[in-house]
């Protein structure tokens, strides 16, 4: 089982912002420009697929060519507040991420998949709007500082640290209602989710992975037989791109990289003691619950209201976005 550095490698040029993104696990800052937005909305929308529903990243399509013309145009355009806000990093992959509208939209609590050996290292995304978040689009909630919580290793066969108080953890996160052109710049390991989108618009969002510049690309992999280890791969940069599988068979063995054998862990868990002694409650809950839906679902009856509880389309969901991104 491994341990947090005891100080992360610096990744931000400006101190303040350094520190605040290791107590908080995250920072917003200023990052597309209106033209940069527009420019933005333009590609996506030239080059999206027309099949699109629900929850979609990039990396999801069956496409190639859309995820790897993602990747190409949102590292270039997003490349001139990288260079002004960071420092030793390397950009690995870029991609949209869209919520259309309905309530399959609506991504569970959830922390994104280990991508980096975290005992020396931070995999950190940009998350990006090209519009204003409310709470009815599918606003980021975050737990703040639960980035350093306990050490896990994560993906879409390992159990998660919180599954015994998954609905419990509603009540103490927080909103970040951003607006188009801003930067939620979060640790991966933060626990975050995201409700339905129920306006009347698609949501946007682009999102850049980037982590240190000596940092070596891995995932990891688990399966009953292994006990309490977990499998280690190497991969190589354009994972993100080329991983077939984060449209399907998400739960197998990584059929690509280079396994480096397997390495112990606890499989820690928190419950709701731990949540009330560690975290303050909010009124997230109340503010998801009065996200109307449009009319048009309502005269459907396809929602009444939006349920983080179990069901059959949260743990298919939450297979997938637990690969990488909300």
């Amino acid at each position: 089982m491994f341990s947090f550095p005891n100080k992360m490698l610096q990744v931000f040029k400006e101190q303040e912002t350094q520190d605040l993104f290791e107590k908080n696990g995250f920072v917003v800052l200023p990052f597309y420009s209106p033209e940069e937005i527009k420019e933005l909305d333009e590609i996506y929308h030239k080059l999206h697929p027309k099949d699109e529903h629900g929850f979609f990243p990039s990396t999801f399509s069956s496409d190639k060519n859309y995820r790897a013309r993602a990747d190409e145009e949102i590292r270039r355009i997003g490349s001139r507040s990288i260079e002004h806000y960071c420092q030793n990093i390397k950009v690995v992959c870029g991609a949209f991420i869209v919520k259309n509208i309905g309530v399959d939209s609506g991504m569970c609590v959830h922390q994104d998949m280990s991508l980096v050996d975290e005992s020396k290292y931070t995999g950190i995304n940009i998350w990006v709007p090209l519009v204003d978040l409310t709470i009815e689009n599918g606003a980021l909630f975050v737990l703040r500082g639960s980035h350093r919580m306990t050490p896990t290793y994560r993906g879409s066969s390992i159990p998660e640290c919180f599954s015994p108080v998954m609905d419990d953890v509603i009540d103490f996160l927080e909103p970040i209602l951003v607006k188009a052109g801003e930067a939620v710049i979060f640790d991966q390991s933060i626990i975050h989710f995201s409700p339905p989108n129920f306006s009347d618009k698609i949501r946007i969002v682009t999102n850049t992975y980037f982590t240190h510049q000596e940092a070596e690309f891995r995932t990891y992999y688990w399966n009953k037989d292994f006990g309490n280890n977990v499998e280690a791969f190497i991969q190589d940069n354009s994972f993100m791109t080329n991983f077939d599988q984060f449209g399907d068979n998400i739960h197998d063995r990584p059929k690509v990289g280079k396994s480096i054998g397997l390495v112990p862990y606890e499989f820690p868990k928190i419950d709701l003691t731990f949540l009330e002694s560690n975290f303050k409650r909010t009124h997230a809950r109340e503010l998801i619950n009065k996200a109307k839906p449009i009319d048009a679902l309502l005269e459907t009856n396809q929602v009444n209201s939006y349920d983080n509880t179990g069901s059959d389309a949260k743990v298919g969901l939450l297979a997938r976005i637990k690969s990488f991104f909300n």
